[in-house]
C-alpha cells in the first residue's frame, strides 16, 4: 500500500515455489543463476514477469530509471516496436511496464501457448534493446513528461514521492520515481545505466498459470542470451526527516475540495516489517464492511479520511499515517492521528492485537495472491532482496507479534524525526512537528 509506481484460494503452492527459487541452478556453464517463482500454476492465463534490480534508488542520473520503464518494448536488436506490438495482438497478448523505488518490472500476460514467444520477447528486451535516439526523442521523452504531469495531479502519488524526497534527501530510496524537465537525460545516460542494470545476475522472473519446471525450462532458453553482469548495489539509505508543503489545485487552477496532509516516521526493512505491519493495521483507517466506518483508531475520526501505512523496503522504510479532509478540517484530524499513534505506543490489548495481526495477515496473503501483476511484483521484490521468504514464513512471523512488539515498534518511531508533506492550503496545514 502506498507505494506509487511509475506505469504503464491463497497462493495454495506458494511457500514451496519461493523456497525452490532461492535456490535455482545455473542457465548454462558459467552463467549466474535467476531466481525463479512459479505462481497459480492452474490459473487459466498465464503471465511473465521480469523483474530487475533498477529502480530509481539505483539510478546513475536523474530520471533514467523512468526512461528505461518507458523505453520498454521498443525496438530491440531483433525486433522493431511495431513488430513487438503485432505480435503480441495476433497472439491476444497484453504488455505492460512498472518502476518502484527498488525494481523495474516488465510484464507479459498471455494465453497458455504462447508462453515461449512472451518469453523470448522479454528476454530480448532485457538483454537486446536497442534504446535508439529517435525512439527517445519522438516516444519517450514526450511519454516521461505526460507521466510527471498526471502524478502531479495525483495527491497520492505526487504525496508519497514527497515525502520520500523529504524523509531521505532526494538520495538513495528518496529519489523521485519520474523525471524532472529541470533535469533533462540524455540517451547516452539512459544506455549507460542499461548497461549496468540489464543483465542475468540482477533479474528475478515470477509466472502464473505455469509449472515450475516449464518456468525453469524457458529461462532455460530464453533467458540464456541475456549477457551476464554483475548485481546493483545502492549505498544504504539514510533517513534525515523533513519537511514538502506545496499548494495543490486542480489542472485548472481551482482548489480541491480535499487537501492531504502525510506523516511519517523511518520505519523497517521487509525483512523486519511484522510488528510494523500489525500496527498498520491496527491503527486502520479502512473498512472490511460496505457502509460502515470501521472500528480501528483512525476510521473513528470524523469528517476526514485517515488511512495508516508502512511502506517496507530492503533496508529501510517509511510508517505513516495519510491524511485526505478539508483544509479546515486537516489539522484537527492529524492532532486524533498523532494521538493514536501515541496511545499505541503506550500500550495496546491483546485482543486488538489478535485482530490486527488477522488483520495483517489477510492483507499479506492478498498482496502475495492480489492480480497477476501485483502478486508478481510482490514476490519478485522479496526474490531480489538480501534473503527470499515464503509467504509461510511471513504469516508465521505476523502471528508471533505480540502487544508488547506492537508498542515497543510505535515508541521506537515516536523517538524518530518525523517527516511531512502538506498539499492544499498550506496556510491552514500543520507540521509534523507541531503533532508530537
Amino acid at each position: 500500500m502506498y507505494m506509487p509506481r511509475s506505469s504503464s484460494s491463497v497462493l495454495r503452492t506458494a511457500p514451496a515455489q519461493i523456497r525452490a527459487a532461492a535456490g535455482t541452478r545455473s542457465l548454462s556453464s558459467g552463467a549466474p543463476s535467476i531466481p525463479l517463482a512459479a505462481l497459480n500454476e492452474s490459473a487459466p492465463v498465464a503471465s511473465l514477469t521480469v523483474a530487475v534490480r533498477a529502480g530509481s534508488r539505483f539510478e546513475s542520473e536523474a530520471g533514467v530509471a523512468h526512461a528505461i520503464k518507458n523505453f520498454a518494448f521498443k525496438s530491440t536488436k531483433d525486433r522493431s516496436a511495431l513488430r513487438i506490438v503485432r505480435e503480441a495482438e495476433l497472439n491476444g497478448g497484453v504488455l505492460s511496464a512498472s518502476l518502484s523505488r527498488e525494481h523495474l518490472f516488465l510484464t507479459a500476460e498471455f494465453l497458455k501457448g504462447d508462453e515461449a514467444h512472451f518469453a523470448d520477447l522479454l528476454a530480448e528486451v532485457v538483454g537486446n534493446h536497442k534504446y535508439c535516439r529517435h525512439e527517445f526523442n519522438e516516444e519517450v521523452v514526450p511519454s516521461l513528461a505526460a507521466d510527471a504531469e498526471q502524478a502531479a495531479q495525483d495527491p497520492v502519488a505526487l504525496g508519497v514521492d514527497a515525502l520520500f524526497s523529504a524523509a531521505y534527501r532526494g538520495r538513495g530510496v528518496g529519489s523521485s520515481l519520474f523525471a524532472s524537465p529541470s533535469s533533462p537525460i540524455t540517451v547516452e545516460a539512459v544506455r549507460a545505466f542499461a548497461a549496468q542494470a540489464m543483465n542475468a545476475s540482477n533479474i528475478a522472473i515470477v509466472s502464473s498459470g505455469l509449472s515450475q519446471d516449464k518456468l525453469r525450462s524457458l529461462a532455460s532458453t530464453s533467458f540464456v542470451r541475456v549477457p551476464a553482469g554483475s548485481a546493483l548495489q545502492a549505498a544504504p539509505s539514510k533517513y534525515f526527516g523533513g519537511d514538502y508543503r506545496a499548494a495543490l489545485t486542480d489542472a485548472h487552477g481551482h482548489a480541491l475540495p480535499n487537501d492531504h496532509f502525510f506523516m511519517a516516521f523511518e520505519g523497517a526493512s521487509r525483512a523486519n516489517a511484522a510488528p510494523l505491519s500489525v500496527l498498520e493495521a491496527l491503527l486502520g483507517g479502512g473498512t472490511s464492511v460496505k457502509w460502515s466506518a470501521g472500528l480501528s483508531p483512525l476510521s473513528q475520526i470524523r469528517d476526514a479520511k485517515a488511512q495508516a501505512f508502512h511502506s517496507a523496503l530492503e533496508d529501510t522504510g517509511l510508517f505513516g499515517i495519510h491524511i485526505a479532509a478539508p483544509s479546515a478540517k486537516v489539522a484537527d484530524a492529524a492532532k486524533t492521528a498523532a494521538q493514536a499513534l501515541k496511545a499505541a505506543a503506550d500500550s495496546v490489548s491483546s485482543e486488538d492485537v489478535q485482530r490486527a495481526v488477522a488483520k495483517a495477515k489477510f492483507v499479506l496473503a492478498q498482496e502475495f495472491e492480489g492480480s497477476r501483476v501485483a502478486g508478481h511484483e510482490s514476490v519478485a521484490a522479496r526474490l531480489l532482496g538480501s534473503s527470499a521468504s515464503s509467504l509461510e514464513s511471513e504469516l508465521d512471523s505476523l502471528s508471533s507479534v505480540k502487544a508488547a512488539d506492537v508498542s515497543s515498534a510505535a515508541q521506537a518511531l515516536l523517538k524518530g524525526k518525523p517527516s511531512s508533506v502538506a498539499l492544499g492550503n498550506v496556510k491552514q496545514l500543520p507540521y509534523a512537528d507541531e503533532l508530537f
